[in-house]
């Protein structure tokens, strides 16, 4: 899943911003030693001597495998949520999971034209629970902001004017003319310093995204688990 800095940009996502905002409160107040714009390598931690090392890296974007997925007018949602890139006018989002659809959703919410396309016969249903009341919330809000949402489909190609979609159950394809496609595919572990560490550190701990994508409240949990057993 993103990280609450991304899943905090919404303006429906005002307790995740406020969680934010508690946490930077906390970590000045306690005189935390933040390292910002800094990559930690192996020699690094090495160089400090630690007694614990915990490695929270987090996530990255599945990127699929499709003709035309490294074309400027694609983007992942973090890039997007994050500002590092901007959406057209008309948006194609692929996948209808919770990211997807909560990214949809605020896309729509600025005035863009905004489709889903998911795999499945449903959206939301990908990935971590999502409470029944907040998923029929949700997708009430998808539609009364005029978002499409196109089930049982597959991308196959993405062109300079459109996305090329493929019906699961008729194997019809269709374009949907788009300025941009928003990849929201899900996200897989950034372990890659975890596993460079491994057997160089003896008391190594692995949380949140990094050992697991999933949510706000399971990556806490990950957090207070260890610190609790150090």
């Amino acid at each position: 899943m993103p990280t609450v800095v991304e899943g905090s940009v919404p303006d429906f996502k005002v307790d995740d911003r406020r969680l934010l905002e508690w946490y930077i409160n906390e970590i000045n107040e306690l005189k935390v030693n933040v390292r910002l714009n800094t990559e930690v390598t192996p020699d690094m931690v090495a160089n400090e001597k630690p007694d614990e090392v915990v490695v929270a890296t987090g996530s990255v974007p599945i990127i699929l495998d499709i003709p035309g997925i490294n074309r400027d007018n694609v983007v992942t949602a973090s890039d997007l949520l994050l500002g590092k890139k901007k959406a057209g006018n008309t948006v194609v989002v692929l996948g209808g999971g919770l990211v997807g659809s909560e990214t949809a959703l605020w896309l729509a919410k600025q005035g863009k034209k905004v489709t889903i396309v998911e795999a499945l016969s449903d959206i939301i249903r990908a990935g971590k629970y999502v409470p029944h009341m907040n998923r029929i919330m949700l997708i009430d809000l998808l539609k009364f902001h005029g978002v499409d949402i196109m089930t049982s489909a597959y991308l196959l190609e993405v062109t300079d004017g459109g996305a090329v979609v493929m019906r699961k159950d008729s194997g019809t394809r269709t374009t949907i003319p788009t300025d941009t496609v928003v990849l929201a595919t899900g996200y897989r572990p950034d372990n890659a310093l975890y596993r460079s560490l491994s057997g160089k550190i003896a008391n190594l701990y692995l949380i949140g995204d990094a050992r697991d994508p999933q949510n706000i409240m399971n990556a806490i949990w990950d957090a207070y688990e260890v610190a609790q057993n150090m």
